[in-house]
């Protein structure tokens, strides 16, 4: 079983130096596209996350004893590298193998300790998720690549924090940093499924974001495998009611919410929401006073129950919303560091001055780089200068430093850097230890880009084309930016759909992409 992301190899054969990766197909009666990607998965992952498997020659195999015998033509490191068998072939397939690659001078692998190997997965979002919504915990998905980087310490920090907030009857705001990719969405998501932790009693919460693609995405993500889980377990008897996509829907859409639609119902009511924790996720994002004012007054003739105009920023609107609740209430705000991207977009500053102009009550869980601001926030601070009257607790496990995204290599936020910066010299010199662990390939060309991309591609990693939203000008090339994309088609559809990113045809932009 590869752990924390929920799947399993069949077999596994240790051939002194060579490991193959056995995927079985039983009733296939011919190589399926699907299958030979599902294997190559298992292969990737082993490679990226095993620590035993690292520098090895693993070979993913398809066995589909009923299917016609090919010829195998493999290359080692070839992305494309997947042996196909059937039950005449197989065993002449694996020693024609084993005998052409098989290096007497290669140490070699011992099952046991191989067994015994640490293995540390980078699940995507949508993976993390879907594990989570499938009753994993985040700690067995949030250690990862060679660093020791645990999301759990923040999950507990915050569920300490709501459970005192409850038990002392309090308000209370909790803001967690970190750099792009650092897990912040992950650990929102684990708040907001976790069940009965909070003092022996589950209680109403919901993740928000006004990231309309990032809620579209996850929530088709986890409608559908809320629907296949759920028809695996009727068909197995386990589940006496047949399950509906309806139903899969409705489980999904009160956890996962759009925020702009929960500031208009509770501009609607002067009611306290349902929710006592909310996570808002990409908190600096919230619309300031004068983008709010403007953006409402010009759909007000689209609205069937139009709604009084308010001149106040979303984040003071969200506060003012929380503030309802008699008692007690939390809200978990996660800070990317200069992602406001839209016009209007206040950043985390917006959040502060409702704290110091209405909300000193509330008591402020916070990381030492968002108060003082550094790099990792792009400089942003919550407060120009800090309230004397509001109680303040500063913690280290509210800061993520490092991105999940790009395990294999921390420099690549830098190179990043440096090419936007045009320091040329920079960039050239971190090129240097990126481009083994992060492929770069520089063109004008957009045939041999597709080209480049498919010849990378392995499993079911992820290809597509990003353009910038201003690129009106590639239009020539057959790139339309204009074009609406409909994002949770083009993340999660396969490689046969045309719609999918894999396609290459469909062009994301930067609005469609973030997040994500």
């Amino acid at each position: 079983e590869i752990p924390r992301l929920a799947s399993r190899i069949d077999t596994v054969i240790i051939a002194e130096d060579i490991i193959f990766v056995i995927e079985f197909k039983l009733d296939r009666k011919k190589y399926e596209l699907a299958d030979v990607r599902q294997v190559q998965d298992y292969t990737n992952d082993l490679i990226d996350f095993h620590f035993e498997s690292k520098n090895r020659i693993i070979v993913p195999l398809l066995l589909a004893p009923l299917a016609a015998s090919v010829t195998n033509q493999l290359f080692l490191n070839s992305n494309d590298t997947c042996i196909k068998s059937n039950s005449k072939s197989l065993s002449s397939d694996l020693l024609n193998f084993y005998s052409q690659n098989h290096n007497s001078s290669n140490q070699l692998i011992n099952p046991i300790t191989w067994m015994g190997g640490e293995y540390r997965p980078t699940p995507t979002i949508i993976q993390a998720a879907k594990a989570l919504f499938a009753d994993q915990k985040v700690e067995t998905i949030s250690k990862f690549g060679a660093e020791e980087i645990d999301l759990n310490n923040t999950s507990h920090y915050l569920i300490d924090a709501i459970k005192s907030a409850k038990e002392k009857k309090k308000k209370v705001v909790c803001f967690v940093t970190g750099v792009p990719g650092a897990g912040k969405t992950l650990v929102g998501l684990n708040i907001v499924h976790e069940k009965n932790q909070f003092g022996g009693e589950e209680i109403n919460t919901a993740y928000f974001s006004g990231n309309g693609p990032l809620i579209n995405v996850l929530k088709e993500a986890l409608t559908r495998d809320h629907f296949e889980r759920q028809t695996q377990l009727y068909s197995l008897n386990k589940n006496t009611k047949k399950p509906s996509k309806k139903d899969s829907i409705r489980e999904v859409k009160s956890k996962i919410q759009n925020l702009h639609h929960f500031i208009k119902d509770g501009i609607r009511t002067t009611s306290a929401p349902a929710e006592k924790i909310v996570v808002f996720d990409e908190a600096q994002r919230c619309w300031d006073a004068v983008q709010f004012f403007n953006k409402t007054k010009q759909n007000q003739n689209r609205e069937r129950n139009p709604f009084e105009i308010q001149n106040k920023s979303e984040a003071e609107l969200l506060f003012e919303f929380m503030d309802r609740h008699e008692d007690w209430a939390v809200i978990i705000a996660l800070v990317g560091g200069g992602q406001e991207i839209n016009t209007g977009e206040g950043g985390i500053a917006e959040w502060g001055k409702a704290i110091s102009n209405k909300f000193k009550h509330w008591e402020i869980h916070i990381s030492e780089e968002l108060l003082r601001g550094d790099q990792t926030t792009s400089s942003q601070t919550l407060f120009t200068t800090i309230p004397p009257d509001v109680l303040i607790h500063k913690n280290i496990n509210l800061h993520l430093n490092v991105s999940r995204r790009s395990f294999k290599t921390n420099e690549l936020n830098n190179w990043v850097n440096a090419v936007l910066e045009n320091n040329s010299e920079r960039a050239f010199q971190l090129s240097v230890v990126v481009k083994d662990n992060y492929p770069l390939y520089l063109t004008r060309d957009l045939k041999k880009a597709k080209q480049w991309l498919k010849q990378r591609k392995s499993g079911n990693k992820r290809i597509g084309l990003v353009a910038s939203s201003g690129g009106l000008r590639l239009k020539p090339y057959g790139i339309n930016v204009r074009e609406e994309v409909d994002e949770a088609q083009w993340f999660l559809n396969n490689e046969l759909d045309v719609r999918s990113s894999y396609y290459l045809e469909i062009v994301a932009t930067e609005y469609k992409v973030q997040g994500l």
